[in-house]
């Protein structure tokens, strides 16, 4: 483990430890026959320092081929700076030559890179690391690529910081299931209106997602885009299906084919959610991933949707998941296809995501589908 001098002012370390961290751990994966080292802002190439990078990491394999890797040190970073950190190590406008190597790759060095941001630095083919222990690195001469995960939320807390972090809650699942569904552009208070939550709790979600680079706004704070994969991605880590809402485990002795054909004659409201919806949503002519083995519901009224299909509590055998929804807007958001209520696909892919077994695979079927049909799913 690293020492970390904590720096009240800069939300974690200085400049030159996270440097320092970035090229011990960069050297312990390494090869021993191979060297790293780091060159400081003051040694790399022009005379201004907004025109060239914290750091230079001079990697040198066995055979004496060096890369060069430029280093941008941040001690906060947030998805929608990447862009601009892209850019910014671009203006540099040089090749910085060391031996017989060129400049060859670039990454950011931050106490903690979120997976949204690391999404976002790979987009733009940028590497990262940061003191959890999240790493990555891809040269192509010399051949590297190192990959290794670290924490999936930051250690580090600021106590004067209090923007939103999280979209744990109904109010945050309405915003996010609004978004998905709404006419753009939408402002803060319309949007409020529309998902049924106040103005204060809009804006603050709507900010959080700014900063999370899954929506676009405009000058006037209006949202012009919503990357809704990203969207339903960044909800997932936050919510999940079978810990944010109450789960029943039954079993109907009849089988699957049965509780779905009895669901049409229930008189309480329930969505079908999980691989039965996925399903519910897939065109015809494709096949779904994996077999149908349980199917998932919530009920406004468990003990009487329970009672009306015939099912009964089991520890083992589970076929038929009875969830009392976090939030109403489960059912408000429904789709009705062949007489059943569905959740709504932005809700079903999260409860995909989330869920045991091959759901995962499930979610990523749906959300290829709906890049067809639907706005705003495409990558």
């Amino acid at each position: 483990m690293f020492h970390v001098s904590r720096n009240p002012g800069e939300h974690g370390t200085n400049e030159v430890e996270l440097i320092d961290a970035a090229r011990q751990a960069i050297r312990s994966i390494l090869p021993s026959e191979w060297s790293v080292t780091s060159n400081q802002s003051s040694a790399a190439a022009g005379s201004h320092r907004d025109y060239r990078p914290d750091a230079e990491l001079v990697i040198t394999a066995r055979d004496g081929t060096t890369a060069v890797v430029l280093v941008e040190c941040k001690g906060v970073v947030v998805p929608r700076d990447v862009d601009r950190i892209s850019r910014q190590l671009a203006s540099y406008g040089y090749t910085a030559i060391v031996g017989e190597g060129e400049a060859k790759g670039a990454m950011l060095v931050a106490p903690f890179v979120s997976p949204t941001t690391r999404v976002q630095l790979d987009r733009h083919g940028l590497g990262w690391f940061d003191l959890t222990g999240n790493l990555r690195l891809r040269l192509d001469r010399p051949a590297v690529f190192l990959d290794r995960e670290g924490a999936e939320r930051s250690g580090f807390r600021d106590p004067a910081d209090r923007l939103l972090k999280s979209l744990r809650g109904p109010a945050a699942a309405r915003v996010v299931l609004r978004l998905c569904e709404t006419s753009l552009p939408v402002g803060v208070r319309d949007l409020g209106v529309q998902a049924e939550v106040g103005a204060a709790t809009s804006a603050r979600v709507l900010e959080l997602l700014d900063r999370e680079a899954v929506v676009t706004r405009d000058e006037n704070g209006l949202v012009t885009a919503v990357d809704k994969r990203a969207l339903v991605g960044r909800w997932a880590r936050d919510y999940k299906v079978m810990t944010s809402n109450e789960v029943v485990a039954t079993l109907d002795p009849r089988g699957l084919s049965h509780a779905l054909k009895a669901l049409s004659s229930v008189d309480k409201r329930f969505a079908v959610t999980g691989s039965a919806a996925a399903r519910a949503y897939l065109p015809g002519d494709v096949t779904p991933v994996s077999p149908l083995v349980s199917l998932s519901v919530y009920a406004e009224d468990p003990l009487a949707l329970m009672d009306q299909l015939g099912l009964r509590v089991v520890e083992r055998g589970t076929n038929v998941l009875v969830l009392k929804a976090y939030d109403d807007s489960v059912y408000q958001r429904s789709r009705r296809i062949d007489g059943i209520d569905y959740a709504a696909p932005a809700q079903v892919v999260a409860d995909l995501l989330t869920g045991p077994g091959r759901s995962s695979e499930e979610a990523e079927q749906l959300t290829v589908v709906l890049e067809s049909n639907e706005s705003g799913w495409e990558r």
